[in-house]
């Protein structure tokens, strides 16, 4: 989409979303918002990063929301953005921003907590079509027209609504507790250190080892671009997981509480408000268990040989390397990224 603009003559900047960055660019006269759908909705961090934008001030902006694209046989199966698009899209209007375009974009799906990477075959042919839409909109756009795509996707993702809301309040925090990494750890911390939101630290004194907070954002960049493939996301575990978290602890401390504090005309407040709570403690204690006992050789391997991403493909986009997402900024004034922007 920068490269587009450019070939108009039109000087751009890429501006990648980190841990805390902010977009303050006052010369900036169209603004685009580029990423990927989590949960049928926008990830929490793009959220967070569209809120913290300066106000629009009748700026002009555009929102693409990439989706879990694959590719079975030679059939192209399209993702689903759901509100992703759409709810950026209200958050930019509401600062103050002119929305001219939202398009749902296929990409290939990298969840491989879920599934197999997609072979560079398939994952090509996606990311060709993916290149052929993303030039038509911006095109568009650049052209001072308004396009606006994926309503049938935002219907059924206001359908799927209470999923997205679980996602972002439960769900994003039981994915991250999901990941560890296997005996092929070397421990030499490139999964934290390229970590975009830094949700990854790196514990233990001889041998450090990854350990994820509730930061992670599931975006799979470990998992993808680990040199040893030693990432893995453990499936018996999740059972293990899911199993403490719907334990009916908030039935007995409501009971409890009733004894002292009349809590009848509140009691579906307080149930969720526990159940919330518990739910969390409960990731926090079970993975630091896990953390503790993965570092026992046979305990690790028992975790790595009982979860599906042993066996995964891994997958990151073809001809991507991390050196290429370790700069902030990329300029499109000049046909070379280079890193003063």
């Amino acid at each position: 989409m920068a490269e587009t603009a450019k070939n108009r003559g039109i000087k751009s900047r890429l501006h990648q979303i980190f841990k805390d960055s902010d977009d303050k660019e006052e010369g900036t006269d169209l603004i685009g918002v580029v990423f990927p759908t989590h949960g049928f909705t926008a990830p929490w961090q793009v959220i967070r990063f569209t809120i913290k934008l300066p106000p629009g001030k009748g700026k002009h902006a555009f929102v693409a929301a990439t989706r879990a694209g694959t590719r079975v046989a030679s059939i192209p199966l399209p993702g689903m953005e759901g509100t992703a698009g759409y709810l950026i899209a209200l958050l930019l209007m509401v600062k103050g921003y002119i929305v001219r375009g939202v398009m749902g974009l296929d990409m290939p799906s990298n969840w491989m907590s879920l599934h197999w990477g997609l072979n560079p075959e398939n994952s090509m042919f996606i990311i060709r079509r993916a290149k052929i839409k993303a030039d038509s909109f911006m095109e568009t756009i650049l052209a001072g027209n308004r396009k606006f795509k994926g309503i049938l996707s935002l219907l059924l993702g206001l359908i799927l609504s209470p999923i997205s809301l679980a996602y972002l309040f439960i769900g994003r925090f039981f994915f991250a507790k999901l990941f560890f990494a296997s005996g092929s750890c070397t421990g030499c911390g490139l999964c934290a250190k390229s970590c975009p939101i830094g949700a990854i630290k790196m514990t233990g004194g001889n041998k450090p080892r990854p350990y994820w907070t509730f930061s992670c954002e599931s975006c799979m960049r470990c998992m993808g671009y680990c040199p040893n493939k030693a990432v893995e996301s453990s499936h018996s575990f999740a059972i293990v997981l899911y199993f403490i978290a719907s334990l009916p602890v908030s039935l007995y401390v409501l009971k409890s509480m009733r004894k002292f504090i009349p809590i009848e005309h509140c009691l579906f407040f307080f149930k969720i408000t526990f159940d919330y709570i518990y739910k969390l403690i409960s990731f926090f204690v079970a993975y630091l268990i896990l953390s503790w006992l993965i570092r026992i050789p046979l305990f690790n391997k028992l975790c790595t040989y009982t979860t599906f991403t042993h066996l995964y493909r891994r997958y990151h986009e073809p001809d991507t390397a991390l050196k290429d997402m370790e700069l902030e900024e990329y300029s499109y004034d000049s046909p070379q990224k280079h890193k003063d922007g």
